[in-house]
């Protein structure tokens, strides 16, 4: 008898619990009506001027600021430009003075533009075949050499 009292009052007790966790009712949650804030966006085309003088186009890149283009001027001079057509920012091309952020013409054509967290470096290519990894700054990160 002692052996069968704590099994039929267990046996109780789950059958409570397995009805009282049955009868409670399933609370569904319904969306609402959206935001302002998450309203379509509107992707109605933007329409900028960039001057043919700024050259070819070289690049875009993607940043926290929106897309930009990169293009380098027939005087090599690198012109960052964003898709309003407003120029941000230009990097001058030296010879053989160096110049305070300057990057040098020996560096080749430039082939590319990446961003990585945060900063934007430049790749270009010379005629001997060397490709470079260039921060903004003119600093050199590596080289690449074609064979």
């Amino acid at each position: 008898m002692r052996k069968r009292v704590p099994m039929i009052l267990g046996s109780g007790l789950l059958l409570m619990a397995g009805y009282l966790a049955g009868t409670h009712s399933t609370i569904v949650a319904h969306a609402g009506a959206p935001t302002q804030d998450a309203a379509p966006k509107s992707y109605a085309r933007i329409q900028g001027i960039v001057p043919k003088s700024y050259g070819r186009l070289a690049a875009a890149i993607s940043d926290s600021i929106g897309t930009g283009l990169v293009f380098e001027g027939p005087d090599g001079v690198i012109r960052f430009v964003s898709v309003t057509g407003m120029k941000e920012g230009e990097l001058a091309r030296y010879d053989k003075t160096p110049t305070h952020g300057g990057i040098p013409r020996s560096y080749g054509h430039l082939v590319s533009a990446v961003v990585n967290n945060g900063a934007t470096g430049l790749i270009f290519e010379d005629a001997n075949g060397v490709i470079r990894f260039v921060t903004l700054a003119g600093v050199t990160e590596s080289e690449l050499t074609r064979e």
